[in-house]
């Protein structure tokens, strides 16, 4: 009977170990689930199902397929560094990407289209003074401004001539009222159809402008206007159409139009030179938009908007209707509510942040 040495049992036990080895590792490729059971058998740490080092150290499993390789390793159960589960949630933009936006809320307004055009303040009631008869003026008695009445003697004519006697001819008021203007000086020469004075109310005055005959189709009675006056040219007073032409001028192609003040205002007073922003189109209860929020966009016009959802920029296209000089009414594309961005340099999307809103 051949005697076992110790060395043979070392071979033996070798050999064993290397079945066994390969024992699980077929288990593994043929019986997935029965690893598991040899596994708490003998206490063997696996990795993926394979025996702890089996994916990474060469042997069997070294090549470009094997399990595992160049997998990074990890100790802990935790997900590694770099690496994020299907389930995590993805932080929001960053604040630096955010926008700050000037923005007006949409609601109804009035828009008005204006053209500007100067005229005179003058007396509706004005009357022209002349003399009876030729001569020198040799007396003025009353001044600009001074009330008269009726047949009072506002000035002398001296119409006698050399060797003549003298005999001194009144130039009377025809009316009650305020001489508005004198076109005369004492020693000038006048006839009979020189003007001597112009008398008038200095309450009942009118505006007098002439506007351009391509404008002819909005001039209607009553339609509004607003005043500017040099002596108060940070006021503005308001004033209406009280009469328009029905012919065009030949010479200018202009249509003469007067105007009354809305209320009497003694600050104003005739002979004075006005501007006058005359109200040609006017709509109510639309929609309003500043300018400066219109952009073009593939040749059509268009404004931002916010959603309020998202606090996100989003562009809306446009019909755009009566404008001014500083605001354009809106036909079409917004609704009352909505928030229009007025000034911001935004783009499609862009997440805003509202630091001013009218």
């Amino acid at each position: 009977m051949m005697k076992i040495t110790k060395e043979n049992w070392a071979q033996l036990v070798v050999v064993f170990v290397i079945i066994l080895f390969l024992g699980l590792i077929s288990l593994k490729l043929f019986f997935p689930k029965g690893i598991s059971f040899f596994s708490k058998i003998i206490g063997t740490q696996t990795q993926g199902g394979y025996p702890a080092g089996a994916a990474t150290t060469g042997g069997a499993f070294a090549g470009k397929n094997a399990p595992g390789k160049n997998m990074p390793q990890s100790t802990s159960n935790k997900p590694m560094q770099g690496m994020r589960d299907k389930g995590d949630n993805v932080p929001p933009a960053t604040a630096a990407n955010t926008v700050t936006v000037s923005a007006k809320v949409v609601k109804p307004e009035t828009i008005i289209s204006t053209v500007r055009v100067n005229g005179d303040i003058s007396s509706k009631s004005e009357v022209i003074t002349f003399p009876i008869t030729s001569g020198k003026i040799s007396q003025i008695r009353y001044g600009i401004g001074d009330t008269v009445k009726t047949n009072d003697i506002i000035a002398y004519v001296d119409p006698s001539k050399p060797g003549a006697n003298y005999v001194a001819s009144p130039v009377k008021a025809p009316v009650s009222g305020t001489i508005i203007e004198y076109n005369v000086n004492l020693g000038d020469t006048v006839s009979t159809n020189t003007v001597v004075a112009t008398i008038g109310s200095v309450t009942d005055i009118e505006i007098v402008v002439y506007v351009s005959e391509k404008y002819s189709k909005y001039l209607v009675l009553g339609l509004p206007a607003y005043l500017y006056l040099t002596a108060y040219s940070d006021e503005q007073f308001l004033a209406k159409i009280t009469a328009i032409s029905p012919v065009v001028a030949k010479s200018t192609r202009t249509i003469k139009v007067s105007l009354e003040l809305e209320k009497y205002d003694s600050r104003i007073k005739p002979g004075m030179f006005a501007s006058i922003d005359l109200v040609i189109q006017q709509k109510d209860n639309t929609i309003v938009v500043p300018k400066k929020a219109l952009r073009t966009y593939n040749d059509e016009q268009c404004v931002f908007v916010i959603n309020p959802s998202t606090n996100k920029a989003e562009r809306v296209i446009v019909t755009v209707g009566l404008t001014n000089d500083s605001e354009a009414q809106i036909t079409s594309g917004l609704s009352m509510g909505q928030k229009v961005i007025t000034a911001g340099a935004v783009t499609e999307g862009s997440p805003v942040r509202i630091a001013d809103e009218s």
